[in-house]
């Protein structure tokens, strides 16, 4: 099922983005987890064909018995809730516009089982910021043109003696990307093709030297 379909299948069971549900034997951090999961799914907003913008605030609404019982698992719970979300933001390509925030609590006209999720997204002007991730190290790129190779002159050094003083660089304009190769020794390839230069949008990854270099665009607050 693709993502669009996903959200019509998701908003077809919701009103006004609001999501309930019942479980008649009382819920599990499981369940919670799926309603964040649904209502995330339902206000994803695209903004790109690579980028999609989630709320990063949710309310968790639950029966007096309930949020009693998984009040007591204290904040292990919100930690294990906002790392699932995380992750499925990250399996889905989403993108929060601010720090995930997960709140519970308790709504005495829901019943035993019963759950409400809403979610915002803070009115924030958001700033689309150019990364590029090695070796599990993010660098962000603050400059129009960034020149990256292994001499203390390129803007970005990395330490491999397989890349170039100055190996290539990435043109940044605003909203758009490219990698351009600086006539290098070895080369800058994108799925082992070499390239001279080539358009580059959120997730490519591309090689140079011994090293591996995954650009991607994150958003944040203004």
């Amino acid at each position: 099922m693709g993502f669009i379909d996903k959200i019509e299948k998701t908003l077809e069971k919701k009103v006004s983005g609001l999501f309930s549900k019942t479980f008649k034997s009382g819920l599990e951090p499981v369940e919670i987890a799926s309603a964040i999961k649904q209502e995330m799914d339902a206000k994803a907003s695209i903004l790109s064909r690579d980028r999609i913008l989630v709320p990063n605030s949710y309310l968790v609404s639950l029966s007096p018995q309930d949020h009693q019982k998984l009040a007591n698992l204290g904040e292990p719970l919100l930690d294990e809730l906002k790392a699932l979300a995380s992750e499925h933001a990250r399996k889905q390509g989403f993108q929060f516009g601010e720090v995930l925030e997960i709140k519970l609590t308790s709504l005495p006209s829901l019943v035993l089982g019963q759950l409400e999720v809403s979610s915002e997204a803070k009115k924030l002007d958001v700033a689309w910021i150019p990364v590029l991730q090695i070796a599990g190290v993010t660098h962000e790129l603050t400059r129009s043109r960034t020149t990256v190779g292994r001499d203390s002159t390129a803007d970005l050094q990395i330490g491999d003696n397989g890349l170039s003083r100055k190996h290539f660089e990435i043109l940044w304009d605003g909203s758009r990307a490219a990698v351009r190769d600086l006539g290098s020794t070895n080369g800058t390839t994108v799925a082992g093709k070499k390239i001279d230069q080539l358009t580059i949008s959120s997730g490519t990854v591309f090689s140079a030297g011994r090293t591996d270099f995954l650009f991607n665009v994150i958003a944040r607050a203004k």
